[in-house]
């Protein structure tokens, strides 16, 4: 298993990204209460567990990754690329893309899409990266979400109005949703998976111990959720 997957995947860190998750169902229960939501770039489906109450669907490049969410939700599951799944417009009430738009190759062409899948004044969450933070603008080129060619665009709150705006959005709000993690994946993030350097050597070093165990709360404004609906 590769060392990302281990990080995302290991079973005990269900407890960290249940913590965003749940937060993020709260904020989108303010504003839909039920429904067809489909969550793009699903992976095994942990957000679709906590969206109880939604006919859930999900998107997943990975076949591993979406064999495990095909397990729990069947036919729900798409295992391919975004631009290949078909179904028909105004289907879904809510459609969330969590850390995807900066990986695809048409962002653009991506939220055109989802325009057409939501249905009228359907609810669009795009969870990216903040390249307008504090972080990012003092570590530069070393930001640990500055990894091309696996992100192939950068965004802020500003880029995202205006791809929104493009694709006719309306941008209603943005949060700023801070994250609970282990030590040791601080570690490896800082790593940017370059195991020769010194901090992939402190993640192997105490992944699995209670000191890589403890969680540490992250919000340091560079990651950005934002909250819009269709025109």
């Amino acid at each position: 298993m590769a060392d990302e997957d281990r990080v995302y995947l290991d079973r005990k860190n269900a407890v960290n990204l249940k913590y965003y998750y749940r937060n993020l169902r709260a904020l989108i229960l303010k504003k839909i209460s039920d429904g067809k939501i489909l969550d793009v770039g699903c992976n095994t489906g942990q957000f679709l567990d906590e969206m109880e109450g939604f006919e859930r669907y999900g998107i997943d490049r990975s076949p591993s990754h979406g064999k495990i969410a095909k397990e729990k939700y069947g036919d729900n599951i798409f295992i391919g690329a975004f631009e290949d799944y078909q179904a028909p417009n105004w289907l879904f009430d809510c459609i969330t893309l969590q850390d995807v738009l900066d990986h695809l190759t048409g962002p653009l062409e991506a939220l055109r899409k989802c325009h057409q899948l939501l249905k009228p004044n359907g609810l669009l969450v795009i969870k990216v990266h903040n390249m307008s933070s504090l972080l990012a603008r003092v570590t530069g080129g070393k930001f640990y979400a500055f990894i091309p060619p696996t992100h192939l665009f950068y965004f802020n709150r500003a880029a995202l109005a205006v791809a929104l705006k493009e694709s006719l959005f309306d941008i209603i709000f943005s949060k700023y949703l801070g994250h609970q993690m282990f030590l040791s994946t601080v570690f490896y993030r800082l790593s940017r998976g370059r195991q020769e350097g010194i901090f992939f050597k402190l993640y192997k070093l105490i992944d699995g111990t209670w000191l890589g165990r403890k969680k540490i709360y992250k919000n340091l404004h560079d990651i950005i959720t934002v909250f819009a609906v269709k025109k």
